[in-house]
């Protein structure tokens, strides 16, 4: 019953923040469309604002993968409010990267508070965050370690194949001893001689 009342607060919380994404995706297409009038006759934005333009389509990137990670359901939800605060600001970064183009010192004032919350979100993310370190860290180090020992006990094996081997041939007389088929083919050559 509590894993269903979990589900329901995040389908309810995602329902809640369905507006805010509204509002971004309402927001990035009125600002591209202006940006699309502003610079209809007079250039390009990605010549003359290159960095701006290629870090906002990373940037809506980042929105979208947050924005799906949210929207699936599951049922380990310990990360989902990281998402959603990354999904917000990523979102209010993408709408002030337009807005350094079109009105840059409006832009550069949401620019400080874009930053601002993405602080506050490493601060109080802190925590889980370095959990997720350790997680990964620890996988990693059980791959590396489960790798070297299927990797040692293969060189094992051929080292110890190789030592049989030398050893038996050492054991054995020094001159190699024909086999069956060879003296079989020098008997015949020397009926037929």
């Amino acid at each position: 019953m509590d894993g269903n009342n979990d589900r329901s607060e995040g389908q309810q919380e995602l329902g809640s923040s369905t507006t805010i994404h509204v509002v971004f995706g309402f927001l990035i297409t009125l600002l591209l469309t202006l940006l699309q009038v502003n610079y209809q006759k007079s250039g390009n934005p990605f010549e003359t604002h290159g960095a701006v333009m290629l870090l906002f389509i990373i940037v809506v990137f980042v929105y979208a993968l947050a924005l799906a990670g949210i929207s699936q359901p599951t049922s380990n939800s310990s990360y989902l409010p990281i998402l959603r605060r990354v999904c917000f600001i990523s979102g209010a970064f993408a709408c002030d990267l337009l807005l350094m183009i079109l009105v840059p010192p409006f832009g550069w004032f949401i620019l400080v508070l874009c930053i601002y919350m993405f602080l506050q979100l490493l601060f109080k993310s802190r925590q889980l965050i370095l959990w997720y370190f350790e997680q990964t860290f620890q996988s990693i180090k059980r791959f590396t370690s489960q790798a070297f020992n299927i990797l040692g006990g293969w060189f094992q094996n051929c080292i110890q194949s190789l030592h049989r081997a030398t050893s038996r041939a050492f054991h054995r007389s020094s001159m190699l001893l024909p086999t069956h088929t060879e003296q079989q083919v020098v008997e015949i050559a020397v009926i037929n001689a």
